[in-house]
């Protein structure tokens, strides 16, 4: 490495350069500064803590969010041109993973959390020679870089279980940088009690207007810091936890609604149980819009948690890993990445394979035909901007409309949203029901049944109880359990949820059998050495990448991938 290498990539951020407060989200590099002329004032930080937040943006970070939560699940198989142009993308897709693959590269990631560990040394020196920068300011910005570098750690667990894990900043070539693997629960519990450390530190709310409107949701507040916290106790089977801090969001997120909205909560009431969720169709549209066009198209929605802010301009930064891998108008909607065919569109027949009915907006929501003649379909969500609805007197119509160019796609990647808060709870209800009698399982069902209930393409007053889920249907907990899942799944579809969603059922259940069984619609080759080979626990995790081997001898790989140079079964480009 070349010399001083640590000591200016904790820097690299502070190269942002922001003109106005409202800039903040607006990234443009510029060349690099030396230390020696840095962190003399508050301004600096705030550059700092942009270029966090420009790193998480980055095509590196969120293509592997999307490619390690959601392209080995049952949800997706190669595009037309994977094999060609993305080898590596086309193995993983087909569960041939081993360590050479690029998308086991988790570099991206640590230059994040060293920007933050760095931001966080420096911050408190920045503070005492500016007066400007308050005592509650500073303890709201440790706050954020905490939660932004305790997010990528949870990525990284999630992804290959156990990590390197440290809060100290690299700034200097003398430091030990090939440090061990730290086991997966310790780094859990590291991060919960970081983040129940700063929960209160941070920004509750930001201005509703002017300049700073998007900061809401584009950047950390307790409310964002509370979904980590709320699903990190799902994964550490504390369930009460879990559900606390569910509770909590839910209660901000109404009284966001109450102050916003007034008397016309009374009618979200009726209609969502107090969720304050956005009207799927409505006949008032000037009181309710459009939820895909708020949540996916406009972005920065009332539901919304925390988002990954692209701006509405093409001179700034574009989200090319949606542009790359889920489509844009290039070319006949290239695609590196399709739905797979037990979970698509059925074109032929305007027929959503894996949702119950028609009028359910989430199968609007995340796919578009290929062309009007196609059978098959392309993902939807996130590549497309707009979406039309269209009533008739036999039926409403949907369309997705609106296709983001190619390399100009401004669509926001969403971490956390109302929905899927309250389906977490509704997973942890489940989890502490002692029995098929216990009233927990009809609490969880009423939470999944009102986000159905949203999706559902009809004015209130038209739906009906066959429109809705009913209880009696799902009355014990094993099934209770299999409706969360599935009610999840259809939820956030592509969102980059479902692989952590079946990795977290195969810790609690203590073996792969329900992870496998989903992987089985996908319709691989080799399926049955594939099965194989996921019934060891290891392997629903991801190899550590061989050059990351070569240079931490302290590392050692994953034992379901031997050596990690070569896949354990057939490795060759036609096995699909």
């Amino acid at each position: 490495m070349k010399k001083n290498y640590y000591r200016i990539i904790g820097l690299v951020c502070a190269t942002c350069g922001l003109t106005s407060c409202g800039d903040f989200l607006e990234i443009e590099p510029r060349e690099l500064v030396i230390e020696e002329q840095f962190w003399n004032e508050k301004n600096d930080v705030d550059n700092v803590v942009a270029g966090c937040y420009e790193g998480l943006q980055s095509s590196a970070v969120v293509t592997r969010m999307m490619a390690w939560g959601e392209f080995r699940s049952e949800n997706v198989k190669v595009g037309q041109f994977a094999e060609r142009d993305d080898l590596h993308m086309y193995k993983l897709i087909n569960e041939n993973i081993d360590a050479q693959n690029v998308y086991t590269n988790w570099s991206s990631f640590y230059t994040v959390i060293n920007r933050c560990n760095t931001a966080i040394l420096k911050a408190p020196k920045v503070a005492d020679v500016d007066p400007s920068f308050t005592e509650g300011e500073l303890k709201a910005t440790v706050a954020e870089l905490s939660a932004l570098r305790d997010l990528c750690y949870f990525y990284l667990i999630r992804t290959f279980r156990d990590v390197p894990y440290t809060t100290t900043a690299f700034t200097d070539d003398n430091q030990k940088m090939d440090l061990p693997a730290t086991p997966f629960k310790d780094v859990l519990d590291s991060l919960i009690t970081d983040l129940e450390a700063v929960q209160y530190d941070a920004v509750r709310k930001y201005p509703s207007d002017g300049d700073k409107k998007l900061y809401q949701t584009g950047r950390i507040t307790q409310d964002a810091i509370h979904a980590m916290l709320c699903e990190m106790y799902l994964w550490k089977q504390d369930y009460q936890k879990c559900i606390e801090y569910a509770d909590m969001i839910i209660e901000s997120k109404q009284k966001d609604a109450r102050e916003k909205e007034g008397t016309l909560l009374s009618d979200m009431n009726l209609y969502f149980d107090g969720y304050p969720l956005i009207r799927e169709w409505t006949n008032e549209a000037d009181r309710f819009g459009n939820s895909y066009n708020e949540i996916f198209g406009e972005g920065n929605s009332d539901e919304s948690i925390f988002e990954l802010t692209y701006m509405r301009n093409d001179n700034m930064l574009a989200n090319s890993a949606v542009s790359t891998y889920y489509g844009n108008n290039d070319n006949g909607f290239y695609t590196r990445v399709q739905p797979s065919d037990y979970i698509g569109l059925d074109v032929s027949n305007n027929v959503f394979k894996f949702f119950r009915k028609k009028e359910d907006a989430r199968g609007h929501w995340s796919f578009n035909a290929l062309t009007t003649t196609s059978t098959s379909s392309m993902i939807g969500k996130y590549v497309m901007s707009i979406s039309t609805w269209e009533a008739t007197s036999t039926a409403i119509k949907a369309y997705l409309t609106g296709v983001w160019a190619k390399d100009k796609n401004h669509s926001n990647w969403i971490i956390y949203r109302l929905t899927d808060i309250m389906l977490m709870k509704a997973e942890a209800l489940v989890q502490q029901a002692a029995g098929d009698a216990d009233p927990k399982l009809e609490e969880a069902f009423n939470l999944v049944n009102v986000i159905y209930r949203r999706c559902i393409m009809k004015d209130a007053d038209k739906i009906t109880a066959s429109d809705q889920l009913k209880f009696d249907d799902y009355n014990t907990k094993e099934k209770m359990e299999e409706l969360v899942m599935e009610e999840r799944h259809r939820e956030l579809l592509f969102e980059g949820k479902r692989w952590y969603d079946l990795v977290r059922r195969s810790l609690r259940d203590d073996n792969t059998q329900y992870l496998r069984k989903q992987l089985g619609n996908k319709g691989l080759k080799n399926a049955g050495v594939i099965s194989s080979k996921l019934a060891r626990m290891e392997a629903i995790f991801w190899p550590y990448n061989l050059d990351e081997l070569k240079v931490n001898h302290n590392l050692t790989q994953n034992p379901a991938f031997g050596s990690g140079e070569n896949s354990s079964y057939e490795n060759t480009a036609t096995n699909q």
